[in-house]
């Protein structure tokens, strides 16, 4: 059954459907998302549906609501991360082993590899970014040059009374806005677009907490001279072996001696620390990432930190905690 629209809703142009139908709203959700489970809670509400879905390159824009209370288990979402906005209501949003309970001051953002449970309220409206897993991955990679050891992973919850996050949020309110206005058309091959999509992202990335933060908070080396960036992508090559100012030199077509004071005037640093800090990065990658009681000295060998009070001083340098203390992301 169709429902009737009294005001237009964020996307309307871009309506999948509108029903008062559980089995049907289900149905066609699970298309632009994943299979999942769909209860209301309360059988004797009204149920009143709609999903608006605009596609994109990286993510596609997203309006759902269902009106009605109602509990939502896709499980795990597998293919994409699914950053949810509320614009009215709330909601409760299990993530693994984190809970979020959104509304005015709480957003969520769902790990594709851990289990999710939901309860919309009725009254519960929601803005929806549907991120391509894969795409999320390569961006990290092509912003920080690391190649990653594993998935990125946030912490679910979104705090919308930090002002940096608040006016991430308006940008994307912004971009549906453009969108419902037609001056930006969805599911074009439009390098502007793109360029939109990675900027809007990697902001994210920067701002909300998770493994992948560190690696793209403050990058700075595309400002660097080339032969620093050749150097820098070396190391980052290599960080699971030795590297020697030789092997950088001819990695780079300088001197020994032009590497050295290129990372000196690019970072402050010799290669050698720069080499050092990038293992750090990988080795912090690890312990927000892990899933077992791996030993922080295993993780710390695994990127050539052999002495373990050396190793615990440089990364509370860097992290502003102990490897001991770094809680990982579930």
């Amino acid at each position: 059954m169709r429902t009737t629209e009294a005001r237009p809703a964020p996307l309307d142009r871009f309506r999948l459907f509108a029903s008062t139908e559980l089995d049907e709203a289900r149905e066609i959700v699970a298309r632009t998302f994943c299979d999942h489970r769909l209860r209301q809670v309360r059988a004797g509400e009204r149920l009143d549906a709609r999903h608006n879905h605009a596609p994109g390159q990286l993510f596609s824009l997203n309006y759902i609501r269902y009106g009605a209370d109602v509990e939502i288990e896709p499980g795990e979402l597998g293919s994409f991360y699914l950053i949810q906005i509320p614009i009215s209501g709330t909601a409760t949003i299990r993530n693994g082993r984190t809970e979020v309970l959104a509304g005015p001051t709480r957003a969520s953002i769902l790990n594709p590899d851990r289990h999710t449970a939901m309860r919309w309220h009725a009254g519960c409206e929601k803005i929806l970014l549907q991120v391509d897993r894969e795409a999320l991955g390569a961006l990290v990679e092509s912003l920080s040059g690391h190649r990653l050891a594993g998935p990125v992973r946030f912490d679910p919850e979104i705090d919308l009374e930090r002002p940096e996050m608040a006016a991430w949020i308006r940008r994307v309110r912004a971009l549906v806005a453009e969108t419902d206005a037609g001056r930006l058309m969805p599911g074009t091959r439009d390098p502007f677009r793109q360029l939109l999509e990675e900027e809007l992202l990697g902001r994210f990335l920067a701002l909300q907490p998770g493994n992948a933060r560190h690696l793209v908070d403050g990058v700075r080396d595309r400002a660097q001279p080339g032969h620093v960036k050749r150097a820098l992508a070396y190391i980052r090559a290599n960080l699971d072996g030795p590297v020697s100012l030789a092997d950088l030199a001819a990695a780079a077509g300088v001197s020994g001696r032009t590497v050295q004071l290129g990372f000196q005037a690019s970072f402050g640093l010799s290669p050698l620390q720069v080499a050092r800090s990038e293992r750090l990065k990988q080795v912090h990658f690890a312990l927000l990432s892990r899933n077992d009681d791996t030993p922080i000295a295993e993780l710390a060998s695994a990127w050539g930190f052999s002495h373990m009070g050396r190793f615990s001083a440089l990364y509370r340098q860097a992290f502003g905690c102990l490897p001991s203390e770094t809680r990982a992301l579930h």
